[in-house]
């Protein structure tokens, strides 16, 4: 009777660690996971920094060796005038190629969805033009085009095309197709198939390439200025290597990397603004 009465005593306790328990918890801010998002990559490249610069005045090594995070931030101030007159054309070279490139890839890729022989045709071309590397192909384009503005946009195009052509192609063939008999059904065009139920589903593929293809292009530019040109943010890290100027190199890769940023940003901005529904089911899965 004694431990039937203390079990009878203890059965509330429990009851009340089962309500406890089973009452849903709040779940964590989601200001505070925004910050981490932030803060954690910002400490990183801080201590990359910081690392960086006690190892050059610790070791004494020299500027043309290696220089510091300090020298390269005041290279950076000293000849900012320079760097941007270097910068602009590789930008011009780089939105061009990019938007000729990706538009030439999406036009494909609509192409390919309605016309199977075609896709199988000629997207193993496609497949052969990007297995060649960036630096056997821009020799060839030189000798064919030469050293100007067209053989840079040319091949900052081809760099931009691929990517693009491959998840375009995945996010238009990727919809229902319970959803395109619906509006076969319907007797609905190819064009209202095409733009109310494939291209919507199509745009966070085809922002993905493009967020690919934007750093990809700036790179690329800078590539092909390093080869053969005469300017331009490719032609300062190949003419200050040769100067041994190793502070302006390092200043001239900098901005290299904080235009690859920047066209980064402005695609993720653009694909905000347009493919709203895709940034809201990915918080939701977070």
């Amino acid at each position: 009777m004694k431990s039937l009465s203390a079990e009878m005593t203890d059965r509330p306790a429990v009851a009340s660690a089962s309500a406890q328990a089973s009452t849903p918890q709040p779940a964590p801010r989601r200001g505070t996971s925004r910050v981490a998002h932030w803060l954690v990559p910002i400490v990183a490249i801080a201590a990359i920094i910081a690392i960086w610069q006690a190892t050059v005045v610790s070791l004494g090594l020299k500027p043309y060796f290696i220089p510091s995070p300090a020298r390269v931030a005041e290279t950076l101030v000293d000849n900012g005038r320079t760097i941007w007159d270097a910068a602009v054309p590789t930008i011009e070279q780089a939105m061009t190629g990019f938007a000729i490139g990706n538009l030439l890839a999406v036009a494909l890729s609509i192409w390919f969805v309605h016309a199977r022989s075609a896709r199988r045709a000629v997207y193993p071309l496609a497949i052969v033009l990007q297995s060649i590397p960036l630096v056997a192909l821009a020799p060839i384009a030189i000798v064919t085009i030469g050293t100007g503005f067209a053989t840079k946009v040319v091949m900052t195009a081809i760099i931009s095309f691929f990517p693009t052509l491959v998840n375009m192609m995945r996010g238009l063939d990727s919809v229902d197709h319970s959803l395109v008999e619906l509006f076969q059904s319907v007797h609905a065009k190819r064009s209202a198939v095409l733009w109310k139920l494939r291209w919507p589903n199509a745009l966070p593929y085809l922002f993905a390439g493009l967020r690919i293809t934007a750093s990809a292009s700036v790179i690329g530019a800078v590539i092909v200025e390093w080869i053969g040109g005469d300017q331009g943010l490719g032609y300062m890290v190949i003419n200050s290597t040769y100067q041994f100027n190793t502070p302006l190199l390092w200043a001239s890769l900098v901005a290299s990397s904080l235009l690859v940023l920047a066209a980064f940003g402005l695609v993720s901005l653009a694909e905000r603004v347009m493919v709203p529904w895709n940034r809201s089911t990915a918080a939701g899965d977070a």
